[in-house]
């Protein structure tokens, strides 16, 4: 049996695992697969959780899906490149690990924060029709990891939960309000929120994702 390219963590639905969506989790520049996943208790056991380990090692027991940059002045770059890689290789993730946990008939739904959100908006854009609810903490779309053009009719089933803090001091409210503008031009249901938090998950935002989530 080939092994899957990702470190993860999984719990099982604890109902109807057959049907149960399967939720992917994909944590920000600098966490870990443990990150994210404790927000299964919050979020209730009947759904599959999975939460992926970026393959970039930082050190101090951190991870990053793709560099970040600062020039001499402190302007920051994504790698786009390695974020377009990081983007296949979850997607390849999920097909092998539905496959190896017979779940390859179940919905997949996608948790991502920072930089987890900004590829979990990849994933969504670039395989609509794979994924149904996106849950999208604190990141914005990166123009270069998502197409040029759409088939409107692939985006209707989307439905997205948008959060960012306006007072977020690693990626500015603004790219998460541009995201928001993107996204009704494309007629993809969603629901957006702001919280006078900065780069982080408070406890409004956590109550009305569980609520979103469960509803």
């Amino acid at each position: 049996m080939s092994t899957l390219p990702l470190v993860y963590n999984y719990q099982a639905a604890k109902e109807n695992p057959q049907e149960a969506p399967l939720v992917i989790m994909i944590h920000g520049y600098g966490s870990h697969e443990n990150d994210l996943y404790s927000l299964k208790d919050n979020l209730g056991n009947e759904k599959h959780y999975v939460s992926v380990r970026a393959p970039l090692t930082l050190g101090f027991g951190g991870f990053a899906w793709y560099p970040i940059h600062f020039d001499a002045v402190g302007v920051k770059t994504s790698d786009t490149e390695m974020a377009a890689q990081s983007r296949d290789l979850i997607m390849d993730f999920i097909a092998q690990f539905q496959e190896k946990e017979g779940l390859s008939e179940n919905p997949v739904w996608l948790l991502g924060f920072s930089q987890g959100a900004i590829l979990s908006y990849g994933l969504a854009l670039n395989h609509p029709l794979k994924f149904q609810k996106v849950m999208a903490l604190s990141g914005y779309v990166l123009k270069e990891i998502v197409p040029s053009q759409y088939k409107p009719q692939e985006l209707q089933h989307l439905d997205l939960f948008v959060s960012h803090g306006n007072q977020d001091e690693v990626i500015p409210v603004q790219a998460a309000r541009m995201t928001t503008e993107f996204l009704e031009k494309l007629k993809i249901k969603h629901r957006y929120q702001e919280y006078p938090a900065g780069h982080g998950i408070n406890p409004d935002n956590l109550r009305d994702l569980v609520d979103w989530f469960k509803s």
